[in-house]
């Protein structure tokens, strides 16, 4: 998707109702004092701009693939809009600094200078930290449990399901592995050739012949030809003991108490469906609380209207050291 492009030196952007256009000549005096060349730093200023908003767009339009939904202009809209804010923030911090070929000669108050190259480069840091920003967020909204490829998150609905299959993958990628061992033990013996082994491996196995070549060609620092087991077998009890552990917190199911503290009844909500152990107050925590809350893991949650974390033994352990302490500074 191209939001944004140039033609004439000058920048056209069009993004949902948003519309801008900036020409090189208006941006030009910015940077009189930067360069003996302001005209072709203006020009590369606005193709940056056309660069990370075309970048932007395009990536918020593949993630919405992957996630099978319509394509959210607004969000590439809001990221558009904001973005040219901050660039033209940091374009008027350039505006303001001097090269060096100025402050040198002309005894400039350098210290001046310096502080206004400081408050430039945080123009600029903004603007990076609110691509990332917002490459975070319109992931987050695409894929609200994580993406296929990230770790199995516990409040993801289908949480037990994935695990089972990856669970089932890890259990047939064992089984071929040992098969594979036991073929490459036997032609060994044979003094069969590194070729023949990974064509059987591939052919008995269902491996495919670059991976079956991983256990079979030596490296200089093997000795040993074969696969490896430990790690897998390792994440497969690791799987295992998560599943069993899922599955009695949504054979649990979600169950909510209330405890007197000083900041009145506060709800401790153990939420089964989310995974997140929370505690809900009566009215926003004084900053003592919020602090404590803080220390023991707990985030606050907007959409929640609750201060919450995973919930596990440590989540409940935590939640009662928070509502002890709480209660405790009361009673002090």
């Amino acid at each position: 998707m191209i939001i944004a492009a140039i033609e004439n030196n000058i920048l056209a952007i069009v993004s949902g109702t948003f519309a801008a256009t900036i020409a090189a000549e208006d941006i030009e005096p910015q940077f009189n004092a930067l360069t003996h060349f302001p005209d072709r730093r203006a020009n590369t200023e606005l193709a940056d701009l056309a660069e990370r908003l075309n970048l932007f767009a395009a990536y918020v339009v593949e993630l919405w693939d992957k996630a099978c939904a319509p394509i959210p202009e607004a969000e590439i809209e809001a990221f558009a809009r904001r973005h040219v804010d901050l660039t033209r923030r940091y374009w008027a911090a350039e505006g303001r600094c001097m090269n060096w070929f100025i402050t040198g000669p002309a005894r400039f108050p350098v210290a001046r200078n310096e502080k206004r190259m400081r408050i430039s480069d945080a123009r600029r840091a903004d603007l990076k930290a609110h691509e990332a920003t917002a490459r975070k967020a319109a992931k987050r909204k695409a894929f609200p449990h994580g993406a296929d490829d990230e770790p199995i998150r516990s409040g993801d609905p289908s949480a037990m399901q994935r695990i089972v299959t990856r669970i089932e993958e890890l259990a047939l990628s064992i089984d071929r592995m040992k098969a594979a061992n036991a073929i490459i033990r036997r032609m060994e013996k044979d003094l069969s050739s590194e070729e023949d082994m990974i064509a059987a491996v591939a052919a008995k196995t269902g491996l495919s012949p670059e991976l079956a070549a991983r256990g079979i060609k030596l490296a200089p620092w093997q000795s040993r030809r074969g696969f490896g087991t430990t790690n897998n077998r390792a994440e497969l009890r690791r799987l295992q003991r998560r599943l069993a552990v899922l599955a009695k917190m949504k054979e649990r199911g979600t169950q909510s108490q209330e405890v007197e503290t000083s900041a009145g009844a506060v709800e401790i909500k153990e939420n089964a469906d989310m995974a997140r152990i929370q505690l809900i107050f009566p009215d926003k925590p004084d900053e003592p609380t919020r602090r404590v809350l803080k220390a023991n893991g707990f985030r606050w949650s907007p959409s929640q209207g609750a201060w919450q974390r995973h919930l596990n033994e440590a989540g409940r352990y935590a939640a009662q050291r928070v509502l002890k302490t709480i209660s405790g500074a009361s009673a002090a």
